[in-house]
Protein backbone atom coordinates (compact mmCIF):
# COMPACT_ATOMS: atom_id res chain seq x y z
CA UNK A 1 0.00 0.00 0.00
CA UNK A 2 1.53 3.25 -0.74
CA UNK A 3 2.22 5.41 1.91
CA UNK A 4 2.10 9.82 1.86
CA UNK A 5 5.15 11.68 3.38
CA UNK A 6 3.75 13.84 5.87
CA UNK A 7 0.47 15.59 5.51
CA UNK A 8 -0.86 16.77 2.04
CA UNK A 9 1.18 20.58 2.06
CA UNK A 10 0.45 20.73 -2.06
CA UNK A 11 -2.77 21.13 -1.62
CA UNK A 12 -2.42 23.95 0.85
CA UNK A 13 -2.10 26.51 -1.84
CA UNK A 14 -5.48 25.78 -3.20
CA UNK A 15 -7.29 26.88 0.01
CA UNK A 16 -8.65 30.44 0.49
CA UNK A 17 -8.57 32.26 3.89
CA UNK A 18 -9.40 35.38 5.11
CA UNK A 19 -10.21 37.58 7.86
CA UNK A 20 -13.72 36.40 8.08
CA UNK A 21 -12.65 32.46 7.15
CA UNK A 22 -10.03 31.98 9.42
CA UNK A 23 -7.52 28.76 9.86
CA UNK A 24 -5.00 27.36 11.85
CA UNK A 25 -1.69 24.52 10.80
CA UNK A 26 -4.53 22.52 12.54
CA UNK A 27 -7.82 23.37 10.21
CA UNK A 28 -5.48 23.56 7.27
CA UNK A 29 -4.20 20.04 7.53
CA UNK A 30 -7.68 18.84 7.90
CA UNK A 31 -8.56 20.86 5.04
CA UNK A 32 -6.07 19.69 2.88
CA UNK A 33 -6.82 16.15 3.50
CA UNK A 34 -10.71 17.14 2.19
CA UNK A 35 -8.58 18.74 -0.91
CA UNK A 36 -7.40 15.76 -1.28
CA UNK A 37 -10.85 13.88 -1.58
CA UNK A 38 -12.50 16.02 -3.49
CA UNK A 39 -10.37 17.29 -6.32
CA UNK A 40 -7.10 15.16 -6.31
CA UNK A 41 -8.96 11.41 -6.18
CA UNK A 42 -11.65 10.07 -8.01
CA UNK A 43 -13.64 7.20 -6.79
CA UNK A 44 -11.61 4.47 -7.73
CA UNK A 45 -9.18 5.00 -4.90
CA UNK A 46 -9.14 5.52 -1.00
CA UNK A 47 -7.33 7.46 1.61
CA UNK A 48 -6.24 6.19 5.26
CA UNK A 49 -6.30 8.81 7.57
CA UNK A 50 -7.15 10.05 11.07
CA UNK A 51 -9.35 12.17 11.28
CA UNK A 52 -8.99 13.96 14.83
CA UNK A 53 -5.02 14.14 13.71
CA UNK A 54 -4.90 15.66 10.26
CA UNK A 55 -1.24 15.13 9.71
CA UNK A 56 -1.32 11.24 9.77
CA UNK A 57 -2.44 10.29 6.59
CA UNK A 58 -0.99 6.54 6.04
CA UNK A 59 -1.92 5.09 2.44
CA UNK A 60 -3.86 5.33 -0.50
CA UNK A 61 -5.94 1.85 -1.29
CA UNK A 62 -6.65 1.10 -5.27
CA UNK A 63 -10.57 0.26 -5.63
CA UNK A 64 -10.93 -0.03 -9.80
CA UNK A 65 -13.58 -1.74 -10.83
CA UNK A 66 -15.07 -2.42 -8.39
CA UNK A 67 -19.26 -2.16 -7.51
CA UNK A 68 -19.92 0.58 -4.59
CA UNK A 69 -20.34 -1.83 -1.99
CA UNK A 70 -17.48 -4.28 -3.21
CA UNK A 71 -14.89 -0.70 -2.68
CA UNK A 72 -16.01 -0.16 0.89
CA UNK A 73 -15.64 -3.40 1.77
CA UNK A 74 -12.08 -3.19 0.47
CA UNK A 75 -11.40 -0.06 1.95
CA UNK A 76 -12.55 -1.46 5.91
CA UNK A 77 -10.42 -3.77 4.85
CA UNK A 78 -7.22 -1.92 4.38
CA UNK A 79 -8.00 0.55 7.18
CA UNK A 80 -8.55 -2.54 9.40
CA UNK A 81 -4.65 -4.00 7.96
CA UNK A 82 -3.38 -0.85 9.12
CA UNK A 83 -5.22 -0.23 12.67
CA UNK A 84 -3.24 -3.83 13.31
CA UNK A 85 -0.14 -2.45 11.83
CA UNK A 86 -0.68 1.21 14.31
CA UNK A 87 -1.26 -1.36 17.17
CA UNK A 88 2.04 -3.21 16.67
CA UNK A 89 3.66 -0.13 16.39
CA UNK A 90 2.46 0.94 19.29
CA UNK A 91 3.34 -1.96 21.54
CA UNK A 92 6.44 -3.39 19.86
CA UNK A 93 9.75 -2.10 21.24
CA UNK A 94 11.27 -0.21 18.66
CA UNK A 95 14.69 -2.39 18.73
CA UNK A 96 12.01 -4.94 17.40
CA UNK A 97 10.46 -3.22 14.49
CA UNK A 98 10.90 -4.86 11.45
CA UNK A 99 11.31 -2.25 8.57
CA UNK A 100 7.73 -2.28 7.56
CA UNK A 101 7.28 -0.68 10.96
CA UNK A 102 10.30 1.46 10.53
CA UNK A 103 8.80 3.04 7.69
CA UNK A 104 5.04 3.65 9.00
CA UNK A 105 6.95 5.36 12.21
CA UNK A 106 8.05 7.61 9.80
CA UNK A 107 4.81 8.68 8.52
CA UNK A 108 3.80 10.04 11.92
CA UNK A 109 5.34 13.19 13.85
CA UNK A 110 8.73 11.92 15.44
CA UNK A 111 6.91 13.82 19.37
CA UNK A 112 4.68 11.12 19.45
CA UNK A 113 4.38 8.01 22.00
CA UNK A 114 3.03 4.60 22.12
CA UNK A 115 -0.13 6.02 23.48
CA UNK A 116 -1.16 8.17 21.08
CA UNK A 117 -0.14 5.62 17.90
CA UNK A 118 -2.46 3.65 19.61
CA UNK A 119 -5.09 6.33 19.92
CA UNK A 120 -4.55 6.79 15.92
CA UNK A 121 -5.39 3.44 15.25
CA UNK A 122 -8.82 3.44 17.03
CA UNK A 123 -9.52 6.71 15.47
CA UNK A 124 -8.32 5.26 12.08
CA UNK A 125 -10.73 6.56 9.35
CA UNK A 126 -10.96 5.37 5.15
CA UNK A 127 -12.79 7.45 2.33
CA UNK A 128 -13.10 6.65 -1.32
CA UNK A 129 -11.95 9.69 -3.59
CA UNK A 130 -14.88 12.14 -4.30
CA UNK A 131 -13.56 13.95 -7.61
CA UNK A 132 -16.44 13.17 -9.89
CA UNK A 133 -19.58 13.34 -7.33
CA UNK A 134 -17.67 16.86 -6.41
CA UNK A 135 -17.57 17.81 -9.82
CA UNK A 136 -21.38 16.62 -10.10
CA UNK A 137 -22.20 18.78 -6.66
CA UNK A 138 -20.90 22.04 -8.21
CA UNK A 139 -22.58 21.65 -11.92
CA UNK A 140 -25.71 21.25 -9.87
CA UNK A 141 -24.98 24.25 -7.78
CA UNK A 142 -24.71 26.47 -10.91
CA UNK A 143 -29.02 26.37 -10.90
CA UNK A 144 -28.64 27.67 -7.16
CA UNK A 145 -25.60 30.38 -7.07
CA UNK A 146 -27.53 33.24 -8.49
CA UNK A 147 -30.57 32.63 -6.07
CA UNK A 148 -27.80 31.88 -3.19
CA UNK A 149 -25.77 34.93 -3.96
CA UNK A 150 -28.89 37.53 -4.09
CA UNK A 151 -30.19 36.52 -0.59
CA UNK A 152 -27.08 36.20 0.89
CA UNK A 153 -26.19 39.95 -0.16
CA UNK A 154 -29.18 40.93 0.89
CA UNK A 155 -29.10 39.50 4.34
CA UNK A 156 -25.47 40.40 5.01
CA UNK A 157 -23.91 37.43 4.77
CA UNK A 158 -21.09 36.32 2.62
CA UNK A 159 -22.11 35.20 -0.63
CA UNK A 160 -19.14 32.03 -0.36
CA UNK A 161 -21.10 30.23 2.56
CA UNK A 162 -23.67 28.74 -0.47
CA UNK A 163 -21.08 26.21 -0.76
CA UNK A 164 -21.59 25.06 2.87
CA UNK A 165 -25.00 23.21 0.89
CA UNK A 166 -22.33 21.03 -0.54
CA UNK A 167 -21.30 19.91 3.04
CA UNK A 168 -24.95 19.52 3.77
CA UNK A 169 -26.83 18.00 0.76
CA UNK A 170 -24.32 18.24 -2.23
CA UNK A 171 -26.50 20.76 -3.84
CA UNK A 172 -29.66 18.22 -3.69
CA UNK A 173 -32.78 19.82 -2.57
CA UNK A 174 -34.47 16.92 -2.32
CA UNK A 175 -32.23 14.99 0.03
CA UNK A 176 -32.95 13.39 3.58
CA UNK A 177 -30.69 12.31 5.82
CA UNK A 178 -31.48 9.23 8.39
CA UNK A 179 -32.32 11.94 11.14
CA UNK A 180 -34.69 13.47 9.41
CA UNK A 181 -32.91 16.20 7.99
CA UNK A 182 -34.00 17.63 4.65
CA UNK A 183 -33.70 19.74 1.59
CA UNK A 184 -30.85 21.85 0.42
CA UNK A 185 -29.68 23.31 3.62
CA UNK A 186 -30.51 19.96 5.79
CA UNK A 187 -32.60 21.59 8.06
CA UNK A 188 -34.41 19.18 10.76
CA UNK A 189 -37.89 19.88 11.86
CA UNK A 190 -37.05 21.54 15.27
CA UNK A 191 -34.49 24.01 13.62
CA UNK A 192 -36.03 24.52 10.86
CA UNK A 193 -39.39 25.68 12.10
CA UNK A 194 -38.18 28.63 13.61
CA UNK A 195 -37.99 30.03 9.89
CA UNK A 196 -39.95 27.96 7.74
CA UNK A 197 -42.78 26.62 7.20
CA UNK A 198 -43.36 22.60 8.58
CA UNK A 199 -46.42 20.90 8.45
CA UNK A 200 -49.23 18.07 6.90
CA UNK A 201 -48.97 20.30 3.97
CA UNK A 202 -45.99 22.30 3.21
CA UNK A 203 -42.62 21.43 3.99
CA UNK A 204 -40.49 24.29 2.83
CA UNK A 205 -37.25 22.83 3.41
CA UNK A 206 -37.16 20.69 0.08
CA UNK A 207 -38.23 24.66 -1.26
CA UNK A 208 -34.90 26.33 -2.75
CA UNK A 209 -35.95 30.20 -2.17
CA UNK A 210 -37.43 29.36 1.27
CA UNK A 211 -34.72 27.40 2.54
CA UNK A 212 -31.30 29.76 1.72
CA UNK A 213 -33.65 32.59 3.24
CA UNK A 214 -33.40 30.43 6.42
CA UNK A 215 -30.16 29.37 6.03
CA UNK A 216 -28.54 32.59 5.24
CA UNK A 217 -30.94 34.15 8.62
CA UNK A 218 -29.79 31.13 10.70
CA UNK A 219 -26.24 32.17 9.98
CA UNK A 220 -26.24 35.25 10.77
CA UNK A 221 -28.00 34.95 13.61
CA UNK A 222 -25.15 32.08 14.86
CA UNK A 223 -22.84 34.73 14.05
CA UNK A 224 -24.55 37.44 16.20
CA UNK A 225 -24.13 35.19 18.92
CA UNK A 226 -21.12 33.53 18.57
CA UNK A 227 -18.80 36.06 17.12
CA UNK A 228 -17.42 34.60 13.96
CA UNK A 229 -17.86 32.90 10.75
CA UNK A 230 -16.15 29.71 11.15
CA UNK A 231 -17.87 29.35 15.02
CA UNK A 232 -21.55 29.97 12.94
CA UNK A 233 -20.35 27.52 10.47
CA UNK A 234 -19.51 24.92 12.94
CA UNK A 235 -23.01 25.87 14.65
CA UNK A 236 -24.93 24.99 11.43
CA UNK A 237 -23.66 21.05 12.35
CA UNK A 238 -23.77 21.43 16.44
CA UNK A 239 -26.11 23.62 17.00
CA UNK A 240 -25.60 27.15 18.81
CA UNK A 241 -26.45 25.65 22.02
CA UNK A 242 -23.41 23.04 22.34
CA UNK A 243 -21.14 25.71 20.45
CA UNK A 244 -22.01 28.21 23.53
CA UNK A 245 -20.99 25.50 25.76
CA UNK A 246 -17.61 24.90 24.12
CA UNK A 247 -16.38 29.17 23.94
CA UNK A 248 -17.47 28.47 27.72
CA UNK A 249 -15.62 25.47 28.06
CA UNK A 250 -12.28 26.15 26.71
CA UNK A 251 -12.45 29.72 27.59
CA UNK A 252 -12.12 30.68 23.71
CA UNK A 253 -13.62 31.68 20.38
CA UNK A 254 -10.49 30.34 18.71
CA UNK A 255 -12.36 27.66 16.29
CA UNK A 256 -8.81 25.72 15.90
CA UNK A 257 -8.43 25.41 19.91
CA UNK A 258 -12.25 24.70 20.24
CA UNK A 259 -11.76 21.54 17.44
CA UNK A 260 -8.95 20.21 19.09
CA UNK A 261 -9.13 20.93 23.16
CA UNK A 262 -13.49 20.39 23.10
CA UNK A 263 -14.44 17.31 24.61
CA UNK A 264 -18.19 16.68 24.89
CA UNK A 265 -19.94 13.73 23.27
CA UNK A 266 -21.71 14.86 20.64
CA UNK A 267 -18.84 16.89 19.45
CA UNK A 268 -17.14 13.94 17.29
CA UNK A 269 -15.16 13.42 14.19
CA UNK A 270 -17.91 14.99 11.55
CA UNK A 271 -17.99 18.10 14.09
CA UNK A 272 -13.85 18.37 14.39
CA UNK A 273 -14.01 18.85 10.70
CA UNK A 274 -17.36 20.45 9.45
CA UNK A 275 -15.62 23.67 9.18
CA UNK A 276 -12.41 22.55 6.95
CA UNK A 277 -15.06 20.64 4.77
CA UNK A 278 -16.14 24.16 4.05
CA UNK A 279 -13.11 25.46 3.78
CA UNK A 280 -12.20 23.15 0.93
CA UNK A 281 -15.18 23.05 -0.90
CA UNK A 282 -15.47 26.55 -0.82
CA UNK A 283 -12.52 27.22 -1.75
CA UNK A 284 -12.38 24.26 -4.79
CA UNK A 285 -16.40 25.96 -5.53
CA UNK A 286 -14.38 29.42 -5.43
CA UNK A 287 -11.81 28.35 -8.22
CA UNK A 288 -13.86 25.73 -9.89
CA UNK A 289 -13.66 27.57 -13.37
CA UNK A 290 -9.96 27.02 -13.53
CA UNK A 291 -10.01 23.45 -11.61
CA UNK A 292 -12.94 21.95 -13.21
CA UNK A 293 -12.99 23.25 -16.31
CA UNK A 294 -15.90 22.74 -18.55
CA UNK A 295 -18.88 22.49 -15.87
CA UNK A 296 -22.95 22.03 -17.39
CA UNK A 297 -25.54 24.19 -16.07
CA UNK A 298 -28.65 21.90 -15.39
CA UNK A 299 -31.25 22.20 -17.94
CA UNK A 300 -33.52 23.56 -15.44
CA UNK A 301 -31.75 25.61 -13.52
CA UNK A 302 -33.40 29.00 -12.72
CA UNK A 303 -36.47 27.89 -13.90
CA UNK A 304 -38.63 31.13 -14.33
CA UNK A 305 -42.08 31.37 -12.87
CA UNK A 306 -44.88 33.92 -12.05
CA UNK A 307 -46.11 33.74 -8.26
CA UNK A 308 -49.79 33.59 -7.75
CA UNK A 309 -51.50 34.30 -4.18
CA UNK A 310 -54.16 32.01 -3.89
CA UNK A 311 -57.01 34.33 -2.47
CA UNK A 312 -59.00 31.21 -1.80
CA UNK A 313 -58.78 27.30 -0.65
CA UNK A 314 -58.39 25.38 -4.04
CA UNK A 315 -57.63 21.51 -3.96
CA UNK A 316 -54.89 20.34 -6.43
CA UNK A 317 -57.15 18.73 -8.72
CA UNK A 318 -59.01 22.39 -9.14
CA UNK A 319 -55.52 24.32 -9.44
CA UNK A 320 -55.06 21.45 -12.10
CA UNK A 321 -57.98 22.21 -14.16
CA UNK A 322 -57.95 25.92 -13.66
CA UNK A 323 -54.49 26.53 -14.80
CA UNK A 324 -54.07 23.80 -17.39
CA UNK A 325 -50.82 22.40 -15.81
CA UNK A 326 -50.43 18.67 -15.33
CA UNK A 327 -49.74 17.21 -11.26
CA UNK A 328 -46.23 16.90 -12.23
CA UNK A 329 -45.75 20.66 -12.84
CA UNK A 330 -47.34 21.87 -10.02
CA UNK A 331 -45.41 19.44 -7.74
CA UNK A 332 -42.03 20.60 -9.91
CA UNK A 333 -42.72 24.57 -9.28
CA UNK A 334 -43.94 23.94 -5.79
CA UNK A 335 -41.99 21.20 -3.86
CA UNK A 336 -43.06 22.65 -0.57
CA UNK A 337 -46.01 21.01 -0.89
CA UNK A 338 -45.74 17.66 0.75
CA UNK A 339 -46.80 14.54 -2.01
CA UNK A 340 -49.88 13.60 0.56
CA UNK A 341 -51.58 17.08 -0.93
CA UNK A 342 -51.90 15.56 -4.24
CA UNK A 343 -52.34 11.85 -3.59
CA UNK A 344 -55.43 12.81 -1.46
CA UNK A 345 -56.16 16.14 -2.71
CA UNK A 346 -56.19 18.21 0.56
CA UNK A 347 -56.76 22.04 -0.30
CA UNK A 348 -54.65 24.39 -0.14
CA UNK A 349 -54.21 27.39 2.42
CA UNK A 350 -55.64 31.00 1.09
CA UNK A 351 -53.13 32.84 0.72
CA UNK A 352 -50.37 30.14 -0.44
CA UNK A 353 -47.96 31.63 -3.19
CA UNK A 354 -48.13 28.94 -6.07
CA UNK A 355 -45.49 29.08 -8.53
CA UNK A 356 -46.01 28.02 -12.43
CA UNK A 357 -43.84 28.46 -15.30
CA UNK A 358 -43.40 31.78 -16.67
CA UNK A 359 -45.61 32.27 -19.94
CA UNK A 360 -48.81 31.12 -18.95
CA UNK A 361 -50.82 30.85 -22.09
CA UNK A 362 -53.90 33.24 -22.45
CA UNK A 363 -56.34 30.54 -21.92
CA UNK A 364 -54.96 29.38 -18.62
CA UNK A 365 -54.53 33.51 -17.49
CA UNK A 366 -58.17 33.14 -17.79
CA UNK A 367 -58.58 30.03 -15.62
CA UNK A 368 -56.66 31.91 -12.79
CA UNK A 369 -58.85 35.23 -12.99
CA UNK A 370 -59.83 35.33 -9.19
CA UNK A 371 -55.87 34.89 -8.28
CA UNK A 372 -54.19 37.72 -7.48
CA UNK A 373 -50.65 38.17 -8.21
CA UNK A 374 -48.42 38.32 -5.16
CA UNK A 375 -47.03 41.66 -4.54
CA UNK A 376 -50.41 43.39 -6.85
CA UNK A 377 -51.38 45.82 -3.84
CA UNK A 378 -55.68 46.18 -3.35
CA UNK A 379 -55.37 49.83 -4.74
CA UNK A 380 -54.20 48.78 -8.25
CA UNK A 381 -57.29 46.75 -8.39
CA UNK A 382 -60.30 49.47 -7.39
CA UNK A 383 -62.18 50.65 -10.05
CA UNK A 384 -61.74 47.90 -11.81
CA UNK A 385 -64.28 45.36 -13.32
CA UNK A 386 -65.01 42.15 -11.11
CA UNK A 387 -66.45 39.18 -11.40
CA UNK A 388 -69.28 38.36 -8.67
CA UNK A 389 -68.08 40.76 -6.60
CA UNK A 390 -63.95 39.58 -6.83
CA UNK A 391 -61.85 41.99 -8.89
CA UNK A 392 -60.24 41.07 -11.61
CA UNK A 393 -56.06 40.89 -12.20
CA UNK A 394 -54.57 43.04 -14.63
CA UNK A 395 -53.14 39.84 -16.38
CA UNK A 396 -56.59 38.08 -16.96
CA UNK A 397 -58.45 41.13 -18.52
CA UNK A 398 -57.41 40.94 -22.21
CA UNK A 399 -58.19 37.40 -21.92
CA UNK A 400 -61.44 37.66 -20.38
CA UNK A 401 -62.34 39.96 -23.57
CA UNK A 402 -61.06 37.48 -25.86
CA UNK A 403 -63.07 34.73 -24.38
CA UNK A 404 -66.19 37.10 -23.96
CA UNK A 405 -65.68 37.45 -27.82
CA UNK A 406 -65.08 34.35 -28.93
CA UNK A 407 -68.40 33.16 -26.84
CA UNK A 408 -70.78 35.87 -28.07
CA UNK A 409 -69.19 35.15 -32.03
CA UNK A 410 -72.27 33.52 -32.93
CA UNK A 411 -70.23 30.11 -33.69
CA UNK A 412 -71.15 28.09 -31.10
CA UNK A 413 -74.18 26.12 -30.95
CA UNK A 414 -76.76 26.65 -28.48
CA UNK A 415 -76.79 22.85 -27.42
CA UNK A 416 -72.56 22.88 -27.31
CA UNK A 417 -71.03 23.21 -23.53
CA UNK A 418 -69.41 26.13 -23.22
CA UNK A 419 -66.27 23.56 -21.41
CA UNK A 420 -66.23 21.30 -24.96
CA UNK A 421 -66.78 24.94 -26.77
CA UNK A 422 -63.45 26.43 -25.64
CA UNK A 423 -61.45 23.51 -26.14
CA UNK A 424 -62.81 23.44 -29.79
CA UNK A 425 -61.19 26.93 -30.04
CA UNK A 426 -58.27 26.22 -28.27
CA UNK A 427 -58.59 27.59 -25.13
CA UNK A 428 -58.54 24.82 -22.88
CA UNK A 429 -56.17 21.54 -23.80
CA UNK A 430 -57.12 17.96 -24.22
CA UNK A 431 -55.96 17.11 -20.84
CA UNK A 432 -57.65 19.90 -18.64
CA UNK A 433 -60.64 18.74 -20.45
CA UNK A 434 -60.71 15.04 -19.47
CA UNK A 435 -59.82 16.04 -15.95
CA UNK A 436 -62.61 17.94 -15.36
CA UNK A 437 -64.61 15.49 -17.09
CA UNK A 438 -63.36 13.04 -14.88
CA UNK A 439 -63.28 15.35 -11.70
CA UNK A 440 -66.83 16.19 -12.63
CA UNK A 441 -65.63 19.84 -12.45
CA UNK A 442 -66.35 21.84 -15.39
CA UNK A 443 -64.23 25.37 -15.19
CA UNK A 444 -66.18 26.69 -11.98
CA UNK A 445 -65.23 24.79 -8.74
CA UNK A 446 -65.79 28.54 -7.39
CA UNK A 447 -68.68 30.74 -7.62
CA UNK A 448 -66.86 33.19 -9.35
CA UNK A 449 -65.99 31.53 -12.28
CA UNK A 450 -69.28 30.10 -12.48
CA UNK A 451 -71.21 33.18 -12.23
CA UNK A 452 -68.70 34.31 -15.07
CA UNK A 453 -69.14 31.80 -17.88
CA UNK A 454 -72.88 32.14 -16.91
CA UNK A 455 -72.96 35.76 -17.63
CA UNK A 456 -70.48 34.98 -20.84
CA UNK A 457 -73.82 33.05 -21.96
CA UNK A 458 -72.72 29.86 -20.95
Amino acid sequence: MPLYAGPLEANRALIITDKAFTADKHILDQACIMIELYYRMDENEGLLFDPEAPEAVLGRVPLHNLTAKSAEDSLVRARDLMKVRLQNLAVTPETDWPEDLKALRRMLPASWSASEIAVTAERLTGRRGMRKTFRASLEASLGYQTLMDSVFAAEGVPTRLKYLAHVESRFNPAAVSPAGAAGLWQFLKSSGSRFLIIDERIDQRFDPAASTYAAARYLKLCRSHLGSWPLAIMSYNNGPGQMRDAVKETGTHDAGEIIRSYQAGGFGAVSRNYYAMFLAASSLGLQSERLFPGLHKPHSANPAWKTLKLEHEWTPRQLRILSGYSTAVLMRCNPALRPIVFERNIPLPKGFELKLPMGLPSSQDLQFADLRIAGEGTDELRGRPGMAGLPIPKFAESVLLRVRNTLFSGRRRDDQPVLAYMHSQGLLDAECLASAKQDRILIEPHPALHAMIRNMGG
